[in-house]
């Protein structure tokens, strides 16, 4: 990589979020662009809110070609943009943006990434757990791949209520979304059940955002969004013998996603298995130190 930052023709591509200082997307992304052999670069800017705006009609003059948007920003890039795709559109927000002369193309590849990482597998029933914008995604993709019910729980509900509206008008099948709060999770678990954790609780210590089960019954999954270490809930899940997923596998898959957008690339050409096994080679090394 030393050899690349040393060239004067470098394009940039940008992670844009608050914090950054912790994502593993520059490591995966430069690595998959090395192997591409781009004139590209991946650098990552922990930009505030009052400067998110400025700070991307700017990137496209310096000769960006585009950036990733972490929390944040997603809705306000959303916002920014001249046009987006049919499932950013659908849900109201974006976390890739592509410049294309003057125009800001938006896109959202979160939920095609975490639809990868599962390996597209298909639950009659899903249960997933917070209302933000990886939320919206997920229940986004469920509802279009025919998850037959889908309950969404939060600590607000009103939030998530707001969250089944917006998802019940942008999809044929968003009327399937029932909410419920937060201690009623035990209860919703049923035999084959997809659990989704969509939430930034477990990212430090040992919290969890519902309680924790006694028992799982048959074939549950749990995909936990949060990556780089076991949560609570993972633990408890592995304890209990069901079968557990972490968010490494999304990560990289949205990361496959915008890299072919950007590069005008189909996603099979993207080093995805490379990016998958470089994020958890760093991971694992994290943990040994």
């Amino acid at each position: 990589m030393n050899s690349v930052l040393e060239r004067a023709d470098l394009a940039t591509l940008w992670l844009l979020g608050n914090p950054v200082s912790h994502s593993l997307s520059p490591l995966i992304q430069n690595r998959a662009l090395q192997q591409l052999g781009s004139k590209a670069v991946y650098l990552a800017a922990r930009v505030e809110e009052e400067n998110f705006e400025s700070v991307v009609r700017a990137l496209p003059k310096l000769g960006a070609v585009g950036a990733n948007v972490t929390v944040p920003h997603k809705e306000r890039a959303f916002r920014v943009c001249d046009r987006v795709s049919d499932r950013a559109q659908a849900m109201g927000a974006v976390n890739t943006l592509l410049f294309r002369g003057q125009e800001i193309y938006g896109d959202n590849t979160d939920g095609a990434g975490w639809w990868r990482s599962l390996g597209q597998r298909c639950f009659e029933r899903a249960v997933v757990i917070g209302a933000g914008g990886a939320a919206r995604a997920v229940c986004y993709t469920l509802l279009t791949q025919g998850v037959s019910r889908l309950a969404l729980l939060n600590r607000t509900l009103s939030r998530a209520e707001a969250l089944r509206s917006e998802l019940s008008s942008a999809t044929p099948d968003g009327g399937r979304i029932e909410v419920f709060s937060l201690d009623r999770f035990p209860e919703l678990l049923q035999s084959n059940t997809l659990v989704v954790q969509t939430t930034s609780v477990g990212l430090e210590g040992d919290l969890s955002p519902v309680p924790l089960p006694e028992s799982l019954p048959t074939g549950v999954l749990l995909s936990e969004l949060i990556y780089a270490r076991t949560t609570a809930l993972m633990a408890c899940f592995q304890e209990l013998g069901g079968e557990v997923q972490d968010g490494l596998g999304m990560l990289c898959a949205q990361g496959a996603e915008s890299l072919a957008l950007w590069l005008g690339l189909e996603f099979e050409e993207i080093p995805l298995q490379m990016m998958l096994e470089v994020a958890r080679e760093r991971v694992l090394g994290a943990r040994d130190v």
